[in-house]
């Protein structure tokens, strides 16, 4: 007998010992798992079953074509790879919620699953593999919901972060907490700590905004990991992006950082990449000192390397010419990796293998749609998915991981005219909110724009009009600094404020606490608020225990209020508190504590928007529970609408504000 998996000894297979080959056809058929058999080292496909036939399109014909035809969306995102591996080693290889795309509608759209499954060789008689099976579950229902589920579970994100070792905190505060958002360029950046060491090491990733639309790009690694590898790459990070923003030509501030390497003995032998980006024409200028060269990911899918030049690593050779810098010009939609070589080194495996596979993984990505489970900004889903697929068979050292599209477009601003009446505020939530995610700036920033210019449209609808309803209008644009600029401007007479507001007057400080600077213009013909606020992006940092960290989906909810009659009542509040809200909350409050006879509770865990009329009727509330005896209980928990308000206008002084209901049962 030969190792060909055809081929069978002489008559049928005995009934007696395989059973009835009709009944085995059955049941391989109804098979709940998605099986395919495998032929040959091309991976021909001899058969799938009904489930795996579901997976894929209606119609689509796999069985005798090789997997890299019959599924060639699967290229570059490792499958074939894991069938080479059992084919050659002859072993079974298990894996666990394995991401894939899948062209199940036959347009070019990839659907994402993820697969729990198992290949196995298939041997005629023990002898050589001559084929592979692969039994998988499809778990994405599972993954989904998990993700869901963590996306809301800020409870177990405080303990998480609570937990953090030492070292991978000090290794969070070097690296930058911010990525600024610029128009034209669409800009993410990931870490991922070696997963032998599990603790901070020398890599490092900078981008800053040099004016002009042009941002400086930095990747460096320092040798070694550890506290000393730390330490030495906050020093270069610091003198490094200081020569940056003094505006240092490129080969100037390589010289200057590699004579104060030289100075610092941890840092010799480090190696960076540095280039500048401008907004305006695409132009990219780079420089490197012994590392890996830039990977251009072009828009049309040729993606190729930058060509290097003869820079070696940091105070090794005093560098005594400087390196010429290199120029290219990126076509729209194009985009830029910069990486540390812990993405593409292994020790089992060549560099130049590294490199090859990085190219055909990252293209892939650029190239594909975005699926719904995914970010919808293009360099968050290449540093994402590199990352992810780079490291599946491992990593030893840390990962760093810089992505910048040129997308060659600005946002367009923002212009509302409203008029001055409560009811419109819950449309131009709504519009400024899809503006805001229009620019690409991070939660926070959104929020906190978006608190703002509620506010300032509530103060005009409060004050601006005493007589007749008259209108405010809403601007606001992106600048070349990354800047959002509001501007909201009424035509009425604004009524002079009293000697002592009350609880009243903290609307222009809530907005104040928000932006970063705030101008009221006020004329005969009417009032402009002028207002801005830099906008940043959150870069991934993260140990692989961390995995993928999506934000819940944010959208607009409407308000309603739940009565919860359990040990001291608690009032759950949802949607926005403003004007057009308040009186029914208070209505709602009063209801709850039996006309303030009981003590009472308020859970503003889903409030979406806290304006100052909310603020005022959270401070009368607690006032007459301190006439009473008794203090109000707020849950706010770190990191929604709520708390950042509640931190910004004192309520805390005034009121027990907690992470959680369970806490104030503790």
């Amino acid at each position: 007998m030969t190792a060909d998996c055809g081929a069978v000894e002489a008559g049928e297979p005995d009934p007696r010992v395989f059973g009835d080959p009709r009944v085995v056809a059955e049941c391989f058929e109804d098979l709940p798992a998605h099986v395919f058999v495998f032929e040959g080292p091309d991976h021909v496909i001899a058969a799938v079953n009904r489930a795996a036939r579901a997976m894929l399109r209606p119609g689509r014909r796999v069985v005798g074509l090789p997997v890299r035809e019959a599924l060639p969306e699967v290229d570059g995102q490792r499958l074939a790879d894991v069938l080479d591996k059992v084919y050659t080693s002859g072993r079974t290889l298990s894996e666990r919620e394995w991401r894939i795309l899948v062209d199940d509608n036959g347009d070019g759209r990839l659907e994402e699953c993820y697969l729990d499954f198992t290949a196995m060789p298939t041997r005629p008689r023990d002898g050589a593999a001559c084929g592979v099976v692969v039994h998988a579950m499809d778990v994405t229902d599972v993954v989904a919901a998990r993700q869901t589920a963590e996306a809301q579970a800020t409870a177990f994100e405080r303990r998480y972060q609570a937990a953090l070792d030492e070292v991978m905190a000090l290794q969070r505060n070097l690296l930058p907490k911010r990525l600024p958002v610029l128009p034209g360029l669409g800009i993410a950046a990931r870490y991922l700590v070696a997963d032998r060491e599990q603790g901070a090491g020398g890599d490092w990733f900078d981008a800053v905004s040099l004016g002009d639309g042009r941002v400086g790009l930095v990747v460096g690694d320092v040798v070694g990991s550890g506290p000393q590898a730390s330490a030495a790459m906050g020093q270069l990070r610091a003198v490094l992006m200081e020569l940056m923003l003094d505006g240092f030509e490129l080969p100037e501030v390589l010289v200057r950082l590699d004579r104060f390497v030289a100075r610092v003995p941890e840092a010799r032998a480090s190696t960076v990449c540095l280039a500048v980006l401008d907004s305006t024409d695409g132009r990219l200028d780079y420089i490197c000192g012994g590392h890996p060269p830039p990977l251009v990911l072009a828009a049309d899918g040729q993606a190729h390397y930058l060509p290097v030049g003869p820079g070696g690593p940091l105070g090794v050779v005093a560098t005594t010419t400087p390196v010429p810098v290199q120029s290219v010009r990126l076509q729209t939609g194009d985009a830029v990796l910069l990486y540390t070589d812990g993405l593409v080194e292994r020790p089992d495996r060549p560099l130049q293998q590294g490199l090859d596979l990085l190219r055909v993984v990252a293209d892939e990505v650029l190239a594909r749609d975005t699926p719904p489970m995914m970010a919808a900004v293009a360099a968050d889903r290449v540093c994402e998915l590199t990352v992810e697929r780079m490291t599946r068979d491992g990593h030893t050292d840390d990962v760093t991981v810089l992505a910048v599209q040129w997308t060659g477009t600005h946002p367009p601003p923002f212009d509302a005219d409203l008029p001055a009446l409560p009811g419109a505020l819950a449309g131009l939530r709504t519009r400024l909110g899809d503006w805001l995610t229009l620019l690409g700036g991070g939660n926070d920033d959104a929020l906190a724009v978006q608190l703002a210019v509620l506010e300032a449209v509530s103060n005009v609808i409060e004050h601006a009009y005493a007589d007749d309803a008259g209108s405010v209008r809403v601007e606001g644009l992106l600048d070349g600094a990354g800047r959002v600029c509001m501007t909201v401007t009424d035509t009425g007479r604004w009524a002079p404020p009293p000697v002592h507001p009350g609880n009243r007057g903290r609307g222009f400080a809530l907005i104040r606490g928000c932006m970063d600077t705030m101008e009221i213009d006020s004329a005969a013909n009417g009032t402009s608020v002028l207002m801005d606020r830099e906008l940043s992006r959150l870069p991934a940092v993260s140990s692989d225990s961390d995995g993928p960290r999506r934000s819940a989906a944010s959208g607009e909810a409407g308000f309603r209020v739940e009565i919860i009659e359990v040990g001291p009542p608690q009032v759950a509040v949802h949607g926005p508190i403003d004007l057009c809200t308040a009186a029914e909350l208070h209505q709602r409050l009063l209801e709850a504590s039996r006309g303030g006879v009981l003590p009472l509770v308020v859970n503003l865990t889903g409030v979406s928007h806290l304006a100052s009329a909310g603020v005022q009727l959270l401070y009368q509330l607690a006032e007459q529970m301190a006439g009473d005896g008794r203090r109000l209980q707020l849950i706010g928990p770190t990191g929604t609408a709520a708390h950042q308000v509640l931190a910004l206008t004192g309520l805390s002084q005034v009121a027990e504000i907690v992470e959680s209901f369970e806490e104030l049962l503790s």
